[in-house]
């Protein structure tokens, strides 16, 4: 039977949520929600990257998705009793 050499590469996505308060001046608590979406929105990503319960060691993970993909193939040949990877 022959033997092949196989790359995969794994794609592992984590799901974790974070919490932060902004202040919102606003005519009512309708708009002061609606303008603290917005502002968390407009926010950079590195500001929630860098949130202190974004640390791999603090933050909840709340699902985790994984996907593997064949990025290549190559048949494992035997010469003289040596394995050799067919290029």
């Amino acid at each position: 039977m022959k033997k092949y050499i196989c790359t995969v590469r794994a794609i592992i996505t984590e799901t974790y949520e974070l919490e932060d308060e902004f202040e919102i001046s606003a005519p009512d608590e309708v708009q002061a929600g609606d303008d603290a979406v917005t502002a968390a929105e407009n926010s950079s990503l590195d500001t929630w990257l860098q949130h202190p319960n974004a640390h791999p060691n603090m933050r909840d993970v709340v699902d985790i998705e994984t996907d593997f993909v064949l990025e290549d193939t190559e048949e494992k040949i035997i010469e003289d009793g040596e394995p050799l990877v067919k290029k």
